[in-house]
């Protein structure tokens, strides 16, 4: 599946399950209907903030931007890279290197190709959830926030017809505060594809 971030990722699913969400909340919103969609929506605001998945770790494919030695992908956690394909040949491991931070090397003396979609690169990325518990938190938290807004009408007014409808999920979420962004920053990726 295409992400928003310019690659594929494979069974993509929001940062923590609707069971996790409960445990951590100690099941105040057990029978909301809406927390499937508002765990949805505040992984999602919390992923387009740090431009990339984060949360699990999953199969992704990307296609970085290439005319140099060193290319990134766009990760901030690599734990594999399966294939890395150039030109339509299949690269061995000795013809590149790469980090965990999602950084790849073409090995000396080459560069890496600056055709579009010239590189092709499969790899695994993401954490688990037991591993970033402040992600975990952080979701949560926003979750928590969405829910405990009711739907529907939350003002009226008569004569100068006035409504006001309270915010929904998405839009709440979409919303980070100047804090929950401060706890993100470690999770943010900049400039990992082209524009």
């Amino acid at each position: 599946m295409m992400t928003p971030w310019g690659y594929d990722a494979e069974n993509l699913t929001p940062i923590i399950s609707e069971n996790e969400f409960n445990a951590v909340t100690n099941y105040a919103f057990a029978d909301n209907p809406r927390t499937y969609a508002a765990i949805l929506a505040a992984s999602q605001a919390i992923r387009n903030y740090c431009g990339w998945h984060i949360c699990p770790s999953v199969s992704c494919t990307a296609y970085p931007v290439g005319g140099a030695v060193v290319a990134k992908l766009p990760a901030g956690y690599v734990s594999a890279i399966t294939r890395i394909t150039e030109g339509g040949t299949t690269l061995t491991a000795d013809e590149y290197e790469w980090r965990r931070d999602g950084l790849i090397k073409r090995a000396y003396p080459y560069r890496w190709s600056d055709k579009w979609d010239g590189i092709e690169v499969k790899y695994m990325a993401g954490y688990e959830a037991n591993a970033v518990p402040d992600l975990v938190e952080a979701v949560c938290a926003i979750t928590a926030g969405v829910l405990s807004v009711s739907a529907g009408v939350i003002s009226e007014s008569a004569d100068g017809v006035s409504i006001s409808y309270s915010q929904s999920a998405s839009s709440i979420a979409a919303g980070l505060t100047a804090q929950q962004k401060a706890a993100l920053e470690a999770y943010k990726v900049v400039n990992a594809h082209g524009a």
